[in-house]
């Protein structure tokens, strides 16, 4: 397992397991939330808590494309492509000691939209800590990508055919994220990025066209009704 402190990735150390995923792992929900976290600069700045979902109706939403995009979904910034400034994130307070997880996680999304589909596409990272002086000026904190999922909607109930979707229907979406190892330090922020496209700024070869046809608005709801929420698989201390 990866508890980043010295290996292939920024600090970072590997453990070993006799089988995977490793034994002791409690599913833990974080609920998504209107927020602001203050802490990053996105089209939404949601909030991530284990605390359930608040009753105030509240949700967030994004049309597409968005006119800051200008690399896939990925906006230009004052730090040069901003790969979070225009996609939707929802992140943790600071963390109060370090979050290990191991094992299989997923978003569990409630979502509408105008159009006949849903596309998402998943980033789960670690947001560190940053300067408050480069906050106040709009900087982007660092941050690692540790995982992400995609999934279309039409497909959630597996693969084998597609289910259209009525626009403005509130759909329940499970979406797989990769399985993962890692270590969230203490200090930093667990954050979720949720979009409905990527770019080879952050997908290299592996990104998808994003067609032109794909014009609308999705909303993605996180209240007590409909509690959206992210499932890791959190290993307990050493």
């Amino acid at each position: 397992m990866i508890n980043r402190s010295g290996c292939s990735f920024p600090g970072c150390a590997v453990k070993s397991s006799e089988a995977w995923p490793p034994p002791g792992a409690t599913p833990t929900n974080f609920y998504l939330s209107k927020g602001p976290s203050e802490s990053v600069t996105s089209l939404n700045d949601g909030g991530l808590s284990t605390s359930p979902a608040a009753s105030d109706g509240s949700q967030s939403s994004y049309a597409y494309p968005h006119p800051s995009w200008a690399l896939g979904v990925v906006a230009v910034g004052p730090q040069g492509p901003d790969p979070v400034r225009g996609v939707l994130t929802f992140t943790t307070l600071p963390l109060p000691q370090d979050v290990e997880i191991a094992g299989d996680a997923e978003l569990v999304l409630y979502a509408s939209s105008t159009r006949p589909e849903l596309d998402f596409c998943i980033k789960l990272s670690e947001q560190f800590a940053q300067d408050p002086k480069a906050r106040a000026q709009g900087l982007q904190p660092n941050s690692f990508i540790v995982t992400k999922g995609w999934l279309r909607a039409s497909h959630n109930a597996g693969h084998t055919a597609a289910t259209p979707l009525i626009p403005g229907k509130v759909y329940k979406v499970e979406i797989p994220l990769q399985p993962i190892a890692y270590r969230f330090r203490q200090g930093s922020r667990i954050r979720v990025e949720v979009v409905n496209g990527d770019s080879p700024i952050t997908d290299a070869l592996f990104f998808h066209i994003y067609r032109p046809d794909k014009l609308g608005t999705d909303t993605i709801y996180h209240d007590a009704q409909h509690p959206s929420h992210l499932v890791l698989p959190v290993m307990p201390k050493d």
